[in-house]
């Protein structure tokens, strides 16, 4: 895939090419439906630690991942709903898409920044292996 196929497809607001990765942004349209339409995009931090950006570019997964987003995010915050108690509240917004070639999250992760909690600030994790299956119980890190 080209550069600029992939920049819009994931409608890419900024790219950065570091030493240690490829890191962009990108803007989606919201599920929700809000008053303001600048609320309605939604901004996914991508991150691909240990990538070059010729191998981020020659990674096949990124149109497959873009059609089923909405979905892995959906079944994503459903494995992470069950794990919070009950009696709280938690709004799930996916945040990040993680790639690592250390493949500490498979072939990639959604991420969810939860907030304060008793043990600091929450972050948890869901890894997808490259059929897009769901590859472990939720990762929990705090900040």
């Amino acid at each position: 895939m080209r550069k600029s196929e992939l920049m819009t497809l994931w409608n890419v607001e900024s790219w950065y090419e570091e030493p240690y990765g490829v890191y962009f942004v990108s803007r989606r349209l919201g599920t929700n439906c809000l008053e303001n339409e600048a609320q309605a995009f939604q901004k996914i931090n991508i991150s691909c630690t240990s990538y070059t950006e010729a191998e981020v570019l020659s990674l096949p997964m990124w149109k497959q991942l873009y059609v089923q987003l909405d979905e892995l995010d959906q079944l994503a915050q459903e494995l992470i709903q069950k794990e919070i108690p009950q009696e709280e509240s938690v709004v799930l917004t996916l945040t990040d898409i993680m790639l690592d070639k250390s493949g500490c999250y498979d072939a990639f992760a959604l991420g969810y920044d939860i907030g304060e909690s008793p043990a600091g600030h929450l972050y948890v994790l869901v890894s997808f292996d490259e059929n897009f299956t769901v590859q472990q119980d939720v990762i929990y890190e705090t900040l």
